[in-house]
């Protein structure tokens, strides 16, 4: 008889994957804003503000609250409220106008047009305008006009003031409507003692442009009059700049005034009330008289003053704000042909100090350097300047000053430029009322400083004092906090989507080990309890199906106000949550009401092709608003919302701004065809200028399951038709060579489209508009080989054959169109000025552009040693280290490497010989990578990817999450396959979303359902090990159950 054993084993396995954030009772920080019902605190709002009785008081218990209203809330509020208490919310409202979401603004002006349309309205006797005794008086013309209900809309006066600044959220069509004729209600306000135009800070072009034409009509109203221009308020910052040479010189006057309470890029103001005022500009006080308009002077009219003007003025224009970086080099070029920049100039520049090369900053100790900083407008110099400036600066102030004392006077932006190394070196002063001043700490440095006060953190008025550090928190500490300390960590907005899987795993798992069949017996206080943060990663979808039928719309609730985009596109969860939502409802998508469009939140960006075209009609326009959040629509979605778009909006040829307007993002799913059929006008070109403007190029690396970017190209592409179609109308026939030359005015307002333009068009740029464009051209991503020749012949035609190195630094990414025999002869002496002004450009590492780079870096470094470079050096050099041989890396001085490592760690570069060279450089800086921190991890950026399969498997699990998305994407496949089971579970979300299709493939089916883990997806029963194993755990290893049977 054989003998056989029976050996049952249950482990209890640690399992630390990510937690949540946001406060009980879903007002969470990381919640949706836009989606779900009313939050406790807002349904007491809701039903206090429509109850008899004056609620003045009242509202004073929302001022910490306000700001998080949710649109969805809103548009349950009730439409009968007493006059005096709109009034009094209004007024409020207003008051916390900037503090609120986009979303929630538009929301209150539709709830009060309804309160308007769909009711009997409320009696207004109430308002009364607010004597305005610092501002000119105005004449009263027709001022009986406009009171009470007026018979063809329901936007009269008094409804107006009481809107104030949410009357910007109203339709273009409205605009027109109360702008339109000699007795308007624009021209009433106008002759009221109204404050409103004052307060318009965010008015569009097209509404202002709405509201002055409507002025020009009315009776008795000149906007060229010095006293009405005293009273336009924000109207003056879209003055019509053909009224200018009309203006006589004490509207002038009026106007340079009034334009000083702007906060919007006026400039082409400013330009052409230089062009009208015609100062001939023959000293410093001509400059000096200028004033803030001074800026309007573009970089070519700046370049031809004399070197004496400029010194002589320079301590007006250091004052001077919104100085474009060409205009700053063009004006310290000047300053510095005459005078030498010492130290104790440095506050004599002011902002202009950004135009100040690295070079120069060398010369200076780290206290002159914080000495300078105690003016506002050398710390506000720094935001401008490139990291080779700020490494030198830097560097200078570590080298002569102690860290303790540097962290105490360095300005904000410096703060994330202290390498890791100088922060283990400081004492007592990085405690936790230091961390509480909210420093912009990087991820790297957070957690540096948090491994510091790590056993402080169990504490809630401790925790309360992390601030910006929150991101250096592991997994492996946020395990070991208490559920009152993990609530006040879940409050700050900057955790991460790691520490929100770790929390919410944490909480839930705690929760059921305490109370069996824990989620069958949940209660709606048991609810009340969950962050919404939580519904990102947890319960699974199993989980959920075990709730109560009764309380699935709780969930759901909680669910819809989640920010699902912390999940990666392709994690299955997102489409999961949503069925369980539509099963809750017990409904199919075709039959959606209103109400219940609304309640689902941002799940509605998960509906399938299918799901979309069945939508009813006015259940599709009610969650446009919600669509338009959802970021970039791919394939059959994006296909099924264009039909449904142009199936329901008027016929394209019809659009106007309010189409745009409203559709916004989503004007991404229309096709070229939609594009040329929407009528071409100035209104229609500002406002998708408004709209692309709202989405800045990223230099960042993005993981691309991240990638929610709309692609808006399509608008750019319609912005330049417009233009170019305006300018050939009015362009003169005779010219032949280049029919079609692109201004500066078209240049400016193309921004990042400019690349739409030929090589043959860029080679018509006039070299005056080159040089004043050059600011935005230098900017513009995707330019092509032959439009980066002809930007390069168009260089050399504006500064001859002996263009000077500032003068290269200039170009920036221009220089890439200049080939091997243009780089041997331009770039010659280069400095680290230079090449830190041109290195940012991947192209550079390229084997195309390889030879270039080499050259450029010989003629750099002339005869010295790769032994002598400093982390300035290092800094300047970006993509061009990377074309260095690996015995030239070698030779690079550790301690160099270690205080430029951050930046290094920010180089993508394509080789991985390079990667491997540079890590072998880091672990000379920071020895022994078993021991590697998250705070190395991080420094350390890109070049951890140049790790051997033997020393990623070495790398500890509870910092793998600390590795940099741009690291993982550059891992070799067999090195990332070397990960191990642990190692690929803690990798966190945006890890996971930059691993490659490549690097999944390679992985053995444990592994890859391991690493799937991080992005919503539920472990694999009978997968191995757990999120952190930690020897306590080993140790506590439970045998359940020893059966042996012998037969």
């Amino acid at each position: 008889m054989g003998r056989r054993f029976q050996v049952v084993i249950f482990i209890s396995c640690l399992c630390l994957i990510g937690q949540t954030t946001g406060k009980p009772g879903r007002n969470d920080k990381h919640s949706n804003k836009g989606a779900g019902r009313c939050q406790e605190w807002e349904n007491d709002l809701k039903n206090n503000i429509s109850a008899p009785g004056n609620i003045t008081d009242y509202l004073k218990d929302f001022n910490e609250t306000i700001s998080d209203l949710s649109p969805g809330c809103i548009k349950s509020f009730n439409l009968n409220i007493t006059g005096y208490n709109l009034v009094e919310l209004m007024r409020f409202l207003n008051e916390k106008y900037d503090q609120l979401i986009p979303g929630s603004r538009k929301q209150i002006y539709k709830w009060v047009e309804d309160i308007y349309t769909k009711t009997s309205g409320v009696g207004m006797s109430t308002w009364r305008p607010i004597p305005n005794e610092g501002k000119p008086s105005k004449k009263n013309y027709n001022q009986g006009k406009g009171k009470g209900k007026d018979k063809n809309h329901w936007l009269t006066l008094d409804v107006l003031n009481i809107l104030e600044r949410f009357i910007v959220q109203a339709p273009t069509s409205t605009f027109k409507k109360i702008a339109g004729g000699k007795f308007s209600m624009v021209c009433q306000l106008f002759n009221t003692s109204s404050d409103l135009l004052d307060k318009l800070f965010d008015l569009t072009t097209v509404q202002a442009r709405i509201f002055l034409k409507g002025l020009e009509e009315c009776v008795n109203v000149d906007i060229r009059n010095e006293t009405v221009i005293a009273n336009l308020g924000q109207l003056v910052c879209f003055y019509p700049v053909k009224q200018l040479k009309s203006l006589s010189a004490t509207a002038i006057n009026a106007l340079q005034n009034e334009l000083l309470n702007c906060t919007r890029n006026i400039k082409k103001i400013y330009e052409a009330l230089v062009e009208v005022i015609a100062v001939n500009i023959t000293s410093a006080e001509n400059l000096k008289k200028l004033g803030q308009a001074v800026i309007g002077l573009k970089i070519s009219q700046l370049s031809n003053l004399s070197d004496e003007i400029v010194v002589g003025a320079v301590t007006k224009l250091k004052m001077v704000k919104g100085w474009s970086k060409g205009q700053i080099r063009a004006i310290i070029r000047k300053y510095q042909n005459v005078e030498n920049v010492t130290a104790d100039k440095l506050k004599t520049l002011g902002i202009l100090i950004s135009g100040i090369g690295a070079k120069t900053f060398q010369k200076f100790n780290g206290k002159e350097f914080l000495n300078a900083f105690n003016e506002t407008d050398v710390k506000e110099s720094l935001s401008s300047m490139l990291p080779v400036q700020n490494k030198a600066i830097m560097k200078g102030i570590l080298q002569s000053v102690k860290i303790d004392e540097a962290l105490e006077k360095l300005p904000d932006i410096l703060v994330p430029q202290v390498p890791v190394e100088n922060l283990k070196e400081s004492g007592d002063v990085v405690n936790l009322d230091y961390l509480n001043k909210g420093k912009p700490w990087n991820k790297g440095q957070s957690a540096a400083v948090i491994n510091r006060v790590k056993d402080k953190l169990n504490d809630v008025k401790n925790m309360s004092k992390v601030k910006t550090v929150v991101k250096g928190i592991p997994c492996s500490c946020i395990n070991s906090l208490s559920p009152n300390v993990v609530k006040e960590l879940a409050n700050n907005p900057l955790v991460s989507s790691n520490q929100i899987r770790c929390f919410s795993v944490k909480f839930f798992k705690d929760q059921k080990a305490s109370r069996p069949n824990y989620f069958s017996n949940l209660t709606v206080d048991d609810i009340n309890e969950f962050l919404v943060s939580y519904m990102v990663f947890q319960p699974d979808i199993e989980e959920l199906k075990l709730i109560p039928q009764n309380l699935c719309s709780n969930m759901v609730e909680l669910i819809s106000q989640a920010n699902l985009t912390m999940l990666p596109r392709s994690s299955p969860r997102h489409r999961q949550l949503l069925d369980y939502a539509i099963d809750c409802l017990n409904v199919t998508v075709s039959s959606i009401t209103e109400e219940q469009g609304n309640s689902l939140g941002s799940l509605v960006c998960e509906f399938s092709p299918e799901e979309i075209k069945s939508l009813n009609n006015t259940a599709f326009s009610e969650i446009v608003d919600q669509l338009r959040e959802c970021g970039r629509f791919d394939g059959g979605k994006k296909n099924a919302l264009r039909e449904k778009i142009v199936l329901i909006y008027p016929p394209l040829s019809n659009w106007t701004v309010d189409e745009l307007t409203e559709l916004h993002d989503l004007l991404a799913v229309l096709q070229p065809e939609d594009f040329t059929a929407i009528p071409n006008n100035d209104d229609i070109r500002t406002a998708l200028e408004e709209i692309v403007s709202t989405r800045k190029p990223v230099n960042d690396f993005i993981p691309s399951d991240f990638n929610n970017a709309p692609n808006l190209s399509l608008l750019s592409k319609k912005i330049f038709d417009i233009l170019k179609k305006a300018s050939s109308s009015s362009r003169r026939k005779r010219e032949t060579v280049c029919k079609t030359r692109p201004t500066l005015e078209e240049i400016e307002t193309l921004g990042q489209a400019n690349n739409l333009w030929t090589a043959e068009q860029l080679s018509c740029i006039s070299v005056e508009n080159f040089i004043n464009s050059l600011d935005t051209l230098t900017e513009v991503k995707g330019f092509t080989a032959s439009q980066l020749e002809a930007l390069k012949s168009k260089a050399l035609q504006t500064y001859g054959m002996d263009i000077t190195n500032d003068e290269l630094a200039s170009l920036k990414m221009i220089t890439l169109g200049f080939n091997d025999e243009d780089v041997k002869k331009y770039f010659t002496k280069p400095d680290i000025d230079t090449v830190g002004a041109i290195s940012d450009y991947k192209d550079w590492a390229s084997s195309e552009y390889d030879s270039r780079a080499k050259t450029i870096m010989q003629n750099l470094l002339g005869e010295r040693a790769d032994s002598t470079l400093t982390s300035t050096d290092l800094v300047a050099m970006g993509y061009f280290l990377c074309t260095r041989s690996s015995e030239q890396i070698k030779k690079i001085n550790a301690a160099a490497y270690s205080a430029a490592a951050r930046e290094i760690g920010s180089v993508m570069c394509p080789k991985i010989e390079a990667l491997t060279a540079l890590k072998e450089k880091a672990v000379e800086a920071f020895p022994d990578v078993e021991s590697w921190t998250g705070a190395e991890l991080q420094e350390i950026g890109v070049v951890a990817a140049g790790l051997s399969a033997e020393e990623v498997a070495r790398l500890k699990t509870s910092t793998v999450s600390f590795l940099r998305p741009a690291a993982v994407s550059k891992f070799p496949v067999k090195v990332f396959s070397a990960m191990s089971v642990e190692q690929l579970r803690n990798l966190g979300p945006q890890n996971y979303g930059a691993v490659t299709e490549a690097q999944k493939r390679d992985l053995p089916k444990e592994k890859l359902n391991a690493l799937k883990e991080n992005a919503g997806f539920p472990r694999v029963a009978g997968g191995a090990g757990s999120i952190c194993w930690n020897l306590a755990v080993i140790l506590t290893l439970q045998l359940l159950s020893f059966t042996v049977a012998l037969h």
